[in-house]
């Protein structure tokens, strides 16, 4: 064959649409991202206060407890000498 002969081949552009399933699986993500985002953001606002105030009102709690139960202890031994003075 010749040089001649031979006709230049032209390559017309083409544009591949992206299949269905990709274009789905991006909105599947996308979807999930959002909700992690919500989910976190949810988290951050509302959780953790509450988690935090319970926290401080359970210290709380047990300091109440151990100052009560020093009190019981004193309570006692006043008691104890005071019915050891009475003998």
């Amino acid at each position: 064959m010749d040089q001649e002969e031979l006709e230049p081949i032209e390559i017309p552009s083409i544009k591949a649409l992206k299949k269905p399933s990709i274009v789905v699986n991006n909105f599947y993500s996308l979807i999930t991202i959002i909700i992690m985002c919500v989910v976190i953001i949810w988290y951050v606002n509302y959780v953790l206060p509450q988690q935090n105030k319970l926290k401080a009102k359970r210290l709380e709690q047990e300091r109440l407890y151990k100052q009560r139960e020093a009190q019981i202890r004193l309570s006692h031994k006043l008691h104890k000498k005071l019915k050891n003075d009475r003998k």
